[in-house]
């Protein structure tokens, strides 16, 4: 176990050997180096157990070891104070407790030995009750004085982990991570960081507090448009995750193997959860169809003739647990609460996810040349404008809490695409990617009595009484 233990830490023999790492060492070959915010979200002063979530391929182990390559150029800290174990290859959690206590008896040894310890473990829900393991150290308190940053790319496996150590994971705010493709902000401030400079963000809520004097700061990013349209654009292609947006930046074109590597991620985490991938291949068929539409678990299942409503329910949470989409509730405007059993919405959480699946399901040859010729559509480019507007709102709403909501929507007689609940307060927001937004489309958000609303339009600027409306690219820069 020493020795597995040594060839996953280079660093133990000179910190300098991070930089051979294969992960940092991929990290430096882009041409597009992105460190994520969440990197300085980790207090590493005192005992913590963190988790970490996220798709696959999206860069949490990338993330792990920048961590670690930052730790190592804390003078303070002695390179074995800092562990990396990928559990991929751990057959139980006996093992966890062998492979920790072989760390710890090789600290042990070491002239001096530091208290201290940093402990990172990748994809540890590979590992059968994990959490058996840690909770054993725990209980025997070989991990007082540790921090433990667990990763996992199925948030259900993980959160239900987590779940069954409570009260020792020590104290702070926020100890679960979640790490998603990138916003199209985020995209702009990698690729074109002189834009993203003249941007600053504005909490949600402080919109619908603009003055119509106000507003017009935000009329001013409107030179901005044009390029930040052309961008939106190559972004609804590679879509947020880095290594299809260094392929389309570096080379303008992505390749099949790229779209290969996550459509093997999407169909090995169906295989895991013992699903069918003919059954997974059906519903996803009828997902695309029904886009940003409402549906219940019996419209998906009277198409597939071999699918109970049951079984569509479970596939579908399967894929909700493995980052691929996200389902959207209706809210009941008085209440605040979600209407569970109502009809609902899903979106895909990321447009190269969507490509993948609908190249895979259609078996499209060119992958990118069949993306270009769908974003000329625009009923499709309107989709993935309300798309891109709804994996914005699960960013910056839901990405504390993957297991509970803060974006709803309204449908009764009419629909608003998104409600979100901050407070105890309802907003309403709507997205009409049409040019011009007139006074009568708030006509049924002003019938359900909110004094104030959202519509983000495709090239309007609107602001009278509460009632405004935001440019697409405009309103995902400023939020």
């Amino acid at each position: 176990m020493l020795n597995h233990l040594i060839n996953q830490n280079i660093w133990w023999q000179d910190a300098s050997l991070i930089e051979k790492d294969p992960k940092i060492m991929e990290w430096q070959k882009q041409s597009l180096k992105w460190q994520p915010s969440l990197m300085d979200e980790f207090d590493f002063s005192s005992f913590h157990i963190y988790t970490l979530r996220g798709p696959r391929q999206v860069g949490k182990t990338t993330l792990l070891k920048l961590i670690i390559k930052k730790l190592l150029k804390n003078p303070e800290i002695r390179k074995e104070q800092i562990v990396y174990y990928s559990a991929d290859n751990l057959d139980s959690y006996k093992d966890i407790i062998e492979l920790i206590e072989t760390y710890f008896d090789f600290l042990n040894k070491l002239p001096s030995p530091p208290e201290r310890t940093f402990l990172f473990l990748d994809e540890i829900t590979a590992v059968n009750n994990w959490q058996r393991g840690i909770k054993y150290l725990i209980d025997l308190g070989k991990l007082s004085n540790s921090i433990l940053i667990l990763s996992g790319s199925n948030a259900s496996d993980l959160r239900l982990g987590i779940e069954r150590l409570p009260g020792r994971r020590g104290r702070g705010a926020h100890p679960d991570k979640i790490l998603l493709p990138l916003t199209f902000r985020e995209y702009v401030s990698l690729t074109s960081p002189d834009i993203a400079a003249h941007f600053k963000e504005v909490p949600f809520f402080d919109l619908f507090d603009l003055t119509e004097g106000n507003f017009r700061d935000i009329f001013a990013f409107n030179p901005y448009k044009r390029s930040l349209s052309r961008l939106f654009d190559r972004y609804l292609i590679s879509g947020g995750f880095i290594k299809s947006i260094n392929e389309l930046y570096s080379s303008g074109f992505i390749a099949f193997d790229i779209y290969e590597i996550y459509l093997q991620w999407i169909r090995g985490d169906m295989a895991k959860a013992g699903k069918s991938e003919r059954t997974t291949r059906q519903i996803i068929s009828r997902l695309l169809k029904i886009t940003v539409s409402v549906f219940g678990w019996e419209t998906i299942a009277k198409k597939i003739d071999i699918a109970t409503h049951k079984t569509v329910s479970e596939y579908m949470q399967v894929m909700e647990d493995s980052f691929i989409l996200r389902l959207l509730y209706q809210a009941d405007v008085n209440t605040g609460l979600p209407r569970v059993k109502k009809m609902k919405k899903f979106y895909f959480l990321d447009p190269f996810i969507l490509w993948s699946l609908w190249g895979w399901v259609e078996n499209w040859l060119f992958f990118q040349e069949k993306t270009e010729e769908k974003l000329r559509n625009i009923k499709i480019k309107s989709c993935l404008a309300e798309m891109a507007v709804a994996n914005l709102l699960f960013h910056y709403y839901e990405v504390k809490d993957w297991t509970g909501s803060q974006v709803f929507f309204f449908r009764n007689s009419g629909e608003i695409d998104f409600l979100i609940k901050q407070d105890n307060i309802l907003m309403p927001v709507e997205v009409k990617y049409q040019n011009k937004i007139e006074k009568n489309d708030f006509k049924l958000i002003n019938k359900l009595g909110f004094k104030k609303g959202l519509i983000i339009s495709k090239d309007t600027f609107y602001c009278n009484n509460g009632y405004m409306s935001i440019p697409l690219e405009i309103f995902l820069m400023v939020f």
